[in-house]
């Protein structure tokens, strides 16, 4: 594992013992699926590695967002797991326009023709 990858590990360690079993390697970068609660569609929690950039996701497509560091990953994954924030997804019919972070409350303006969704850690805030 590059150093990236190899400090984030330690970091999800320290901060999620109960967690320590879904940490994982994958052709040498960092994976941690945390399974989602009954009903979510978040599937899975993901926190990764590839080349030097630490990536939080859940399982469905188009829900990832880039992280700056362990610390915010870290503060992601809890802000996420407590429902705090949710994944915002922004479509144009069939094709992806941006996915970011909100908090669950948020509303949103749309452009025309485009759709928002909104996909929470324990699905009671989806929409």
């Amino acid at each position: 594992m590059n150093p990236v990858a190899r400090r984030a590990w330690k970091r999800l360690q320290a901060e999620f013992p109960s967690w320590t079993s879904h940490l994982d390697v994958r052709d040498g970068e960092l994976e941690f699926a945390i399974p989602a609660p009954t009903g979510s569609r978040a599937d899975y929690l993901i926190a990764s590695s590839h080349e030097n950039q630490l990536w939080i996701r859940f399982a469905p497509p188009c829900l990832s967002y880039p992280v700056d560091d362990e610390d915010e990953m870290v503060s992601l994954i809890r802000k996420l797991t407590t429902d705090e924030i949710v994944f915002k997804v922004v479509m144009k019919g069939d094709e992806w326009v941006e996915t970011m972070l909100a908090k669950r409350s948020q509303e949103s303006e749309l452009a025309p023709g485009h759709t928002t969704r909104f996909v929470s850690w324990s699905g009671k805030f989806d929409r």
